[in-house]
């Protein structure tokens, strides 16, 4: 396997916001604890200061007030997914999937994921093969046109790669449900149904920095570290400067980039922006590819800074038990596979296709992470009950 698009896909699923995407993370409040793991600000005392006193200006004060509410409401664990349109004609049964996953082994759980969600309905579901790179998702989706499935389901792939099969899907009746993509649903591309799109994802980036703004009392100096390579982490990152002048007009906001051949020196190339920056005490990673080793980093540098990331990875949650890191956005994997899902199931019953709705949110800090070794884990527990629900199961 090509390991530089192994690792692009890796990155990109980490992602999310989606948390966006994806979710996301796709995640943040309070208590965050520096580099060296010692505790600074805690949950409780972040989310209740006042910004009276303080000697912010009237803009910050404002600003710090309206992240407050946002993150005391996203540290909250979702308990209700936010798909709501119940399925009222007959879904039929003995219908196939296809799974394109996209190279990385986040990508094959998620084939599970929807395997576990058709089941649910009566159908059966191919994971197919593919290493991740560009012939591989080509070969995949010729694949999908040989097996004439009843829908196709995939993340981060882009339609360009199976525009010259569009007319075949279309001919088999394939319904196309993707995630994590910045093409848009309609002809043009074939999608029928895309979540965790940009407008998704880039939410992430406010709540990054409505975080942020609490922590630091509006007195912060980030730096965002984005991937270009991505274009959907774009979004996360005009999010997150928005959001930062909304939050906290008076903070210091910075963007640096990392190559995507770059991304296991990413650290590195942290920690030297950070010495050449010395009063930049926030990292902000758009996914948590960046931040594998920051902590080690950081700490072997001397240097006293807080990590932002998103797309919780069983590592990051490590890191946030330990203090290492400060906050997350987890990414909603299963809440995403069970919406793309019942896209396929609308259409399949004669059903209006519903518009994606972003994910839920979770906002993840050393209180409230959860207790999981799992490579991926739900935001809702009660996800696949509530979808139960939803298709009369």
């Amino acid at each position: 396997m090509n390991a530089l698009v192994d690792t692009r896909r890796r990155a990109w699923v980490r992602w999310r916001r989606a948390s966006v995407l994806l979710a996301v993370a796709a995640v943040l409040p309070l208590a965050a604890c520096s580099s060296s793991g010692s505790s600074s600000s805690g949950a409780a005392s972040s989310t209740s200061s006042s910004a009276s006193g303080s000697g912010l200006s009237a803009a910050d004060q404002a600003g710090l007030a309206k992240a407050q509410t946002l993150v005391s409401t996203e540290t909250q664990e979702p308990t209700a997914i936010t798909d709501t349109v119940k399925i009222t004609k007959p879904i039929p049964t003995g219908l196939t999937l296809d799974f394109v996953p996209c190279g990385s082994p986040e990508c094959t759980l998620e084939g599970a994921i929807v395997k576990k969600a058709a089941s649910l309905v009566g159908w059966n579901t191919d994971v197919l093969s593919n290493d991740g790179t560009p012939q591989g998702d080509k070969a995949a989706f010729a694949q999908v046109v040989r097996n004439k499935a009843a829908g196709v389901l995939y993340t981060a792939i882009p339609a360009s790669t199976f525009a010259s099969d569009l007319p075949a899907l279309k001919a088999n009746g394939t319904f196309v449900s993707a995630c994590c993509v910045t093409d848009p649903v309609g002809s043009s591309t074939g999608i029928g149904f895309s979540i965790d799109d940009p407008a998704e994802v880039g939410p992430v980036g406010g709540t990054q920095a409505a975080w942020i703004a609490v922590d630091s009392k509006d007195k912060a100096n980030s730096v965002f570290v984005n991937i270009p390579a991505f274009a959907i982490l774009a979004s996360q990152a005009t999010y997150f400067k928005s959001g930062m002048a909304t939050y906290c007009p008076t903070c210091g906001v910075n963007e640096i980039d990392i190559a995507l051949a770059n991304l296991s020196s990413a650290p590195a190339t942290i920690v030297s922006y950070l010495r050449a920056h010395p009063s930049v005490d926030y990292v902000v990673a758009s996914t948590d590819a960046i931040t594998i080793g920051l902590p080690e980093a950081i700490k072997a540098a001397g240097l006293n800074v807080k990590i932002v990331g998103q797309g919780a990875t069983p590592t990051n949650i490590q890191y946030l038990h330990s203090g290492e890191e400060a906050a997350d956005v987890a990414f909603p994997y299963y809440e995403v596979m069970y919406s793309m899902v019942n896209a396929v199931i609308e259409d399949k019953s004669g059903m209006p296709v519903t518009p994606s709705v972003a994910p839920p949110a979770w906002l993840l800090t050393p209180q409230n992470a959860p207790n999981t070794t799992a490579t991926v884990f739900p935001v809702v527990a009660s996800y696949a009950s509530q979808y139960a629900a939803l298709w009369g199961k």
